[in-house]
């Protein structure tokens, strides 16, 4: 694969991973990672890929109709690993008022190569405060 595929396939990642955690299919998140994959998100405690696969039921996602949009900033590529920058709206609503509130963040991922498919090895965030 030429490097533009390469890139493609990345970005299909992200949006497959998206899609994903759109939809609360809590079942299918950990298969996006790698099996020593972390995931730590900003102000909470680091989570493994086991983690995902055995404790998440997506009572979150679900109640909050959470939503989120990644759009990919930079993509650096090896042979073994990807490094994404990104940029990403959340989006969740009040469970009780139905408010939405829409956070951005800088995402970072660091992707691993498994075979010829791309996975999430680290994938971690910070907010960006509006102004």
């Amino acid at each position: 694969m030429g490097i533009h595929e390469e890139k493609q396939a990345v970005q299909q990642l992200l949006t497959a991973y998206a899609d994903t955690l759109n939809t609360a299919n809590t079942a299918l998140i950990h298969l996006f990672y790698t099996a020593d994959g972390i995931f730590m998100a900003a102000g909470t405690k680091t989570i493994t890929a086991q983690d995902l696969s055995t404790r998440n039921n997506g009572s979150y996602l679900k109640r909050t109709r959470f939503h989120i949009d990644f759009t990919v900033q930079d993509v650096v590529l090896d042979t073994r690993y990807a490094f994404v920058q990104a940029t990403a709206v959340a989006t969740t609503h009040d469970p009780v008022t139905g408010q939405p509130s829409a956070k951005r963040s800088r995402d970072f991922f660091v992707l691993r190569k498994e075979g010829k498919a791309w996975k999430i090895y680290r994938y971690m965030f910070n907010h960006i405060a509006d102004h």
